[in-house]
Formats: C-alpha cells, sequence, structure tokens
C-alpha cells in the first residue's frame, strides 16, 4: 500500500465515524469507550478511599489513554489533507488550517494538560478538571453534537441579545431589592453583587431560600420578578430549539431535493452517490438516514411512474 492509498484510508477510517465501514465503526466505538472510562476514572478518582486504592491503575488508565489520543491526533493532522475543504495548495497550509480548527483544538486539548504537566506543576485538582475536557472529542462521533454547535452558530447574535436583556434585568432587579431590602436585612443584602445572586436564583426560578424579602414592597418586587423570570430565562431554551427544528427541517429538505434529482433518471449512479454522501457529511447527517431517504425517493418515483388504474409502470416513452 503506498503513502496517498495509506493517508485516505485513514482519513476514511478516522472521520468516517459510526457512518463509515466496520473499521471506523470499530474505532469509533473503541475511542468513545476510551473517553467515557476517562470521564468515569476522574469522577471515582476524586472520591478518596478509590482514587487512593486504585491510584496507579488510574494513572496507567491515563497514560494509555493519553498516547491513544496522541497517535489519533497526529493521525488526523496527517491524514487531514484529503479533506476537500481544506486548503489544497501545500500540505503544511492544509495541515496548519485543520490544526487551528475546532475539532482540532479539542482534540489537543484532551492531551495537553498530560504534556504540561511534566514542565509546569499543576494542582491535581484543575488537571482532573482538564481531563473531563475529553469528553468534547465526542463531538467527532456524534453528529447532533456539530448540529447543535451550528444551531449556535445561526442563533450566536441573537442568543447575545437575549443574554444582555437578561443581564440587565438581572442588575436592575438587584440594584431595587438592594435599596428596599438593605435597611431591613443588612446582613443578607449587604451589597448589590450578593442582590444579584439572589436576582439570579429568584429569575432563574431556582429558589435557594438563603436570601428571601422581607418587607411587603420587596416581597411584591421578587413576586414581579419571579414571573418576568420564567419568560425571559425560557426564552433562549425556546428560540434553540425552533432553529434547531428549523435546521432539520432545512437540510432534510435540501439533501431530498438532491436525491430527487439524482432519481430523474430512476437510478443513483457511483458519481451521484458520491456527490449525495458528501452532501450528507456537509450536513452532518448519517448514513442511515441518507439511505432512509434514497428508498423513500426511489419509492415515491416508483409509484409515480405506474399507472393509477393498471399499476404497470409507465415508460417515459409510452408518456
Amino acid at each position: 500500500m503506498n503513502k496517498n492509498k495509506l493517508r485516505k484510508n485513514t482519513y476514511l477510517i478516522l472521520e468516517s465515524g459510526f457512518s463509515g465501514k466496520l473499521s471506523s465503526k470499530v474505532l469509533s466505538g473503541f475511542i468513545v469507550v476510551l473517553i467515557m472510562s476517562n470521564v468515569i476514572a476522574v469522577i471515582l478518582e476524586s472520591y478518596e478511599p478509590i482514587g487512593g486504592k486504585y491510584r496507579e491503575a488510574f494513572y496507567m488508565l491515563n497514560l494509555i489513554s493519553v498516547l491513544i489520543f496522541t497517535i489519533e491526533y497526529f493521525s488526523r493532522v496527517w491524514a487531514s489533507i484529503e479533506a476537500e475543504r481544506y486548503d489544497k495548495s501545500t500540505p503544511i497550509r492544509s495541515r496548519l488550517k485543520y490544526v487551528c480548527s475546532a475539532v482540532a483544538i479539542i482534540d489537543l486539548l484532551a492531551i495537553l494538560p498530560f504534556y504540561i504537566a511534566f514542565i509546569v506543576p499543576i494542582d491535581l485538582r484543575y488537571l482532573r478538571l482538564l481531563r473531563m475536557l475529553r469528553l468534547l472529542k465526542l463531538t467527532h462521533y456524534f453528529r447532533g453534537l456539530n448540529l447543535f454547535v451550528s444551531v449556535l452558530k445561526q442563533e450566536l447574535v441573537t442568543l447575545c441579545a437575549a443574554l444582555f436583556i437578561m443581564l440587565l434585568l438581572v442588575i436592575f432587579s438587584a440594584s431595587v431589592i438592594y435599596g428596599v431590602e438593605h435597611s431591613a436585612q443588612p446582613e443578607v443584602f449587604d451589597s448589590i453583587p450578593s442582590a444579584i445572586w439572589w436576582s439570579v436564583v429568584t429569575m432563574t426560578t431556582v429558589g435557594y431560600g438563603d436570601a428571601v424579602p422581607v418587607t411587603l414592597v420587596g416581597k411584591f418586587i421578587a413576586s414581579f420578578i419571579m414571573l418576568l423570570g420564567v419568560g425571559v430565562v425560557a426564552l433562549p431554551a425556546a428560540m434553540l430549539a425552533a432553529t434547531f427544528g428549523e435546521e432539520l427541517r432545512n437540510r432534510k429538505l435540501q439533501l431530498e431535493s438532491e436525491i430527487a434529482h439524482a432519481l430523474e433518471d430512476g437510478i443513483v449512479s457511483k458519481h451521484e452517490r458520491k456527490i449525495l454522501d458528501k452532501l450528507a457529511e456537509e450536513l452532518h447527517v448519517s448514513g442511515d438516514v441518507l439511505e432512509r431517504l434514497i428508498d423513500s425517493g426511489m419509492l415515491q418515483k416508483s409509484i409515480e411512474s405506474q399507472c393509477p388504474h393498471c399499476k404497470k409502470t409507465i415508460s417515459k416513452r409510452s408518456a
């Protein structure tokens, strides 16, 4: 096997995920299990009776995981020039473009703390926290996470506006409640920052009960803020849900349109299938969903080509 073919196969195995061939599915499953094992290990390691007893086992798991993740990272960098979305002018520029991408930075953050710890002493608590960043590596294998990131990008401006309004309401309500309750409870509402904590807890309807208005005016203001908070805090979630559903419909319609175009002659050729696979990858649509859409399109095409009376297929020539 020559170098170019090996690089191409490496790229397909690493990037196809669970929608690829058996080798890709096996590797993806192994990496996902390894990621989840690391997360569980970090959680258990923080519990001293278990962490102290199995310290060496946890260290070996971390060491082996870092070695595997390091090999995976450099393999992805090496094979990244096979991706059509990156610059094809020179291999170095293509790889640099991949290294600067979000997924590559996530992969680097998953292994970097281990190597930094050899140079700069890092508190064990923060090191465990940094190891939890390995959860972000799951974005490689679950397309729904990529879809969610895409939706966030689309609604970023609107979400920032909604969060800014929330921030204004939090600061305003905290300032008002501080002015009303400070004289009655100087130890609870001793400053506006303390009142901000109360405002956030109240607007999110969490209600810890550590700070409660006792004056009549304070209770009235708190009631108003609670009612206002229900709508304001739920607004970003409702916006994301609506955009998420709309994005799913748009992607499905776009893919269905391409499938209908490919099925104009009644079959999907190898070239057309390659185009559909590429589009599905760009839209973060799984191979199983693509197969279902193609089968549905072929069935619809077959029904449309049948005579409504005798159910026999009508050729284009006879039509």
